[in-house]
């Protein structure tokens, strides 16, 4: 009997989601996902995309923003996250290009716990979500623990890649716990074997999901949400291979 909440990360359907976003919310929602993460409209407004999730049955629970449409206009992402029914807004990416300073990753820590501030006001949790280069070592810190450090933890939460934790040469069980507490999002994302490792069907790769549940419930997570960012065959295919391992953690 699965015993969390989960939801699917809408990126891994993105090309069906371009073709036809009511038709593939549809199908999300018959292969067992009550729940969903957006990552862009598919070129619809809100009011029209919340209309097609209201249609399909899906809950959004939270989506993911850019850094800098959350700078730039952060009145219309909260309006947004609001018509859509989030409960989180996640900044998904401080990129490569960004300079590798002790300073500059505060920054973006600081960046973001006001506009976190802002967002509590309407009910909204802002988080961040990690890939591998946060991981590179800056003054004896991670650049990611640098970035947290920087923001008040009721301000900005923690979406934990584990996928990418891993792939960082980071052992994700002591990344969840150390951000107990400040943790309510995961990404479920499994990786394949070998010296070149990718992306693959959740219970098909090498990670430990048993341990990595047990070590995220203790933690405090509210949900798991199943990403995959490239897929071996259709898409959607594979979005059901995982919604089928889900179901049974």
């Amino acid at each position: 009997m699965n015993t969390i909440s989960y939801a699917l990360q809408l990126y891994t359907v993105r090309d069906h989601m371009e073709r036809n976003p009511a038709r593939t919310l549809k199908e999300v929602k018959a292969m067992g996902y009550d729940h969903v993460e957006t990552a862009g409209l598919a070129g619809l407004s809100p009011e029209e995309f919340r209309h097609l999730l209201d249609e399909a049955g899906l809950t959004a629970i939270s989506g993911h923003v850019g850094m800098d449409t959350l700078a730039e206009d952060l009145d219309a992402v909260i309006d947004m996250a609001r018509t859509l029914g989030h409960e989180y807004v996640v900044a998904p990416w401080v990129g490569n290009e960004r300079k590798s300073t002790r300073e500059t990753w505060a920054q973006y820590g600081r960046e973001m716990e006001a506009a976190g501030f802002v967002m509590k006001e309407h009910g909204l949790t802002l988080c961040y979500h990690n890939h591998a280069h946060e991981y590179e070592i800056i003054d004896g810190e991670t650049a990611l623990d640098i970035l947290f450090d920087a923001a008040e933890p009721g301000a900005l939460g923690v979406e934990l890649d584990v996928y990418w934790t891993r792939f960082a040469g980071h052992d994700p069980l002591e990344e969840i716990a150390k951000y107990a507490g400040r943790l309510p999002l995961i990404h479920l994302k499994d990786m394949t074997e070998g010296d070149s490792p990718t992306y693959t069907e959740l219970g098909k790769g090498i990670l430990d999901w048993a341990s990595i549940v047990a070590a995220a419930k203790a933690a405090g997570v509210e949900w798991y949400i199943v990403e995959q960012d490239a897929c071996p065959t259709d898409s959607l295919e594979s979005a059901r291979i995982s919604a089928e391992f889900v179901k049974n953690l």
